[in-house]
C-alpha cells in the first residue's frame, strides 16, 4: 500500500508543469504577416524564437492592421488547428505596433 501511494504521489507531482496552459494571457513580440491562400489564409505572428501564433482579430483590429508589421501582441492562447495541423491561436486583446 505504501508503495502504491508513493507511485501515485510521484505521478501527480511529475505531471505538474510550468508550461503555458490554454487560456493563459501572454505578451509576445514578432512580425505579423498573412500566410496561406484565400479562403484559408490567416494572420500569423512569428516571434524571434520562431514561435508561430494564428491571431484571432476583431474586424476593427483587422481593418486597421497593415501587414507586414512588427508588433507586441497581448492575448489569450488556445490550441487550435490550421490546414489540418495543430496550431496555437491567440485571441488578441492588444496590438502595439513598433515605431
Amino acid at each position: 500500500m505504501v508503495i502504491t501511494l508513493s507511485i501515485v504521489a510521484m505521478g501527480v507531482t511529475g505531471c505538474a508543469s510550468s508550461s503555458q496552459m490554454e487560456g493563459d494571457v501572454i505578451t509576445v513580440t514578432g512580425d505579423i504577416t498573412v500566410r496561406g491562400n484565400v479562403p484559408f489564409n490567416e494572420v500569423i505572428l512569428i516571434t524571434d524564437d520562431n514561435n508561430w501564433y494564428i491571431l484571432d482579430l476583431t474586424d476593427d483590429q483587422r481593418d486597421t492592421l497593415l501587414t507586414p508589421a512588427r508588433a507586441e501582441v497581448t492575448g489569450a492562447i488556445r490550441l487550435g488547428e490550421w490546414n489540418g495541423r495543430a496550431f496555437t491561436r491567440m485571441t488578441v486583446r492588444e496590438i502595439i505596433l513598433a515605431q
